[in-house]
């Protein structure tokens, strides 16, 4: 049993790390798992074990695995992955979960999130509830391929107040999270080619639209901007808005283009979620892997120019490209 009584301990360890540092790792355990604090401690001290069922139920409330149970090697990296499929999703538990993950964030004292991203993040798309609906639309008529949207044509009412309303929490929830965003000149071409291939497939009401769409993005770009010179992120049309300097750095990346990477720091856990199929998330917390890709972003920064509150030539130059680069679209669909 002893083997078993080293691999509970292990799995203890990494809920532990998933659990801010104000809060008791008994005390969590005895609630999530409804037993009293006592047999929560016999479970820590290995006196008790783990029921599968109890297992369970941790991994599915802190994304842990059941393979953490077992020795990892630098060979063997351990993925939590989260699907889209069209049996039993929802958007709305999607970002509902999005929510609880950065509200979890947000409780520890010393925290960080790190972006590196091949096309325009998306938290700052949410705060336009056309711009949500149709990167919601893109993803499941073209990604996905949502039935019920395939053959469809846009329409933002399609998409319910509630859902959207989500959107925007994800935003506002992120605003108050320092992190650091690496951009490269490459960051809006997606976004960009998908409007006009929408639009080109004939699925928009009109041109007007597509042209509405250009122009919200000019708005996220330019208030991306703003924060930018700041320092510090702040809801779309707070201007007034007072905020820790530390709050928004961003880089510009001439050289390398990232797959989409975020690498997490809460206290003293890391975390990387990797992109894949475009809105599928894969999550490790494994000590190597997140080292090293903590390694892999620092270097990267290190050969990137911050453009967050200094650097002010460098990033007004940055930026009239992006607006010019949206400009070009916008003047090419008033000429389809």
């Amino acid at each position: 049993m002893k083997l078993f009584d080293q691999a509970q301990g292990r799995f203890l360890e990494e809920v532990k790390r998933k659990v801010p540092g104000n809060i008791s790792l008994a005390e969590v355990i005895a609630d999530d798992l409804n037993i009293s604090n006592d047999s929560a401690y016999r479970r820590i001290r290995g006196d008790t074990h783990l029921t599968l069922e109890e297992c369970m139920i941790l991994c599915n409330k802190y994304n842990v695995s059941l393979d953490s149970l077992f020795e990892s090697s630098s060979n063997h990296i351990v993925f939590n992955y989260r699907a889209i499929n069209q049996d039993n999703f929802t958007f709305e538990e999607y970002f509902r979960s999005i929510i609880e993950n950065l509200n979890t964030i947000k409780q520890f004292e010393e925290k960080e999130m790190i972006f590196a991203e091949n096309d325009i993040l998306p938290f700052h798309l949410f705060k336009f509830e056309t711009l949500a609906a149709f990167k919601l639309f893109f993803w499941m008529s073209n990604i996905h391929h949502f039935p019920q949207y395939v053959n469809s044509s846009f329409d933002i009412k399609s998409f319910s107040k509630e859902l959207l309303g989500y959107a925007k929490q994800v935003w506002e929830s992120y605003v108050s999270i320092p992190s650091i965003e690496i951009w490269s000149d490459e960051n809006i071409n997606v976004t960009l080619r998908q409007i006009e291939f929408i639009y080109d497939c004939g699925k928009f009401e009109s041109r007007d639209v597509a042209l509405q769409l250009y122009e919200e993005l000019r708005e996220v770009v330019l208030h991306i901007q703003k924060q930018a010179a700041r320092g510090y992120k702040y809801l779309y049309g707070k201007e007034n808005a007072i905020g820790d300097e530390k709050n928004f750095q961003l880089y510009y990346n001439e050289v390398t283009i990232m797959d989409t990477t975020v690498l997490i720091k809460m206290g003293d856990t890391r975390m990387v979620l990797l992109g894949h199929n475009v809105v599928d998330i894969l999550t490790t917390s494994d000590p190597l892997f997140c080292e090293h890709t903590h390694r892999i972003l620092d270097k990267i920064i290190k050969n990137a120019t911050l453009i967050s509150v200094v650097g002010e030539k460098v990033r007004k130059r940055f930026f009239l490209k992006l607006t010019d680069k949206i400009d070009q679209y916008i003047d090419r669909m008033k000429n389809k």
